[in-house]
């Protein structure tokens, strides 16, 4: 009895494990078309779509447009229309490309005399750019509140040393008392 319900298991748990696997490879081809450049461009099959939003990882569908972005797909595939534009802007790199401007070989934004070139003054805007200007606000950048609190650690540390070595000198100088 108990060796035909370990084989009833072992076969409900493979006939729940098989589809399961080819619907992750179905949503697996919608993610990775939405890694590529930010927008789904195929035309898949319309539970493909909706695997795909089920099997985005967590910090993908919450700090990212993906799952807006394949759900617009999706949409856009049950109306027969084209793959939607993808709402996250794209790098400076595919942005050219997409819109063949800047074509000339010169950086966006390294116009001179625009006021909105982030090389202003430099010639090429090679290593000299770098340190020129900092964002504070930019995602890569080092947030101001660190480094007062890594400044305060820093003088906390001095601070506790000096009072260490202090102690250690003071010891020194004292004399233990003349034994009688």
């Amino acid at each position: 009895m108990r060796v035909l319900a370990l084989a009833g298991l072992m076969l409900l748990a493979l006939t729940v494990a098989g589809p399961a696997s080819g619907a992750s490879a179905c949503a697996k081809r919608v993610i990775d078309d939405w890694y590529d450049n930010g927008r789904v461009d195929g035309t898949y099959p319309v539970h493909c779509y909706d695997d795909a939003i089920d099997a985005l990882p967590r910090d993908v569908r919450d700090y990212s447009s993906a799952k807006d972005d394949i759900q617009r797909a999706l949409q856009a595939r049950l109306r027969d229309e084209p793959a939607p534009p993808a709402t996250s802007d794209p790098s400076p790199e595919e942005q050219q490309e997409e819109e063949g401007e800047n074509t000339g070989g010169t950086p966006p934004g390294d116009d001179e005399g625009d006021g909105t070139g982030t090389n202003q003054g430099q010639e090429g805007g090679g290593p000299e750019a770098i340190g020129s200007e900092v964002d504070t606000a930019a995602s890569d950048s080092v947030p101001v509140p660190l480094l007062v609190l890594a400044g305060l650690a820093l003088l906390l540390v001095a601070a506790g040393s000096a009072g260490y070595l202090v102690r250690r000198l003071q010891a020194r100088r004292v004399t233990p008392p003349a034994a009688e």
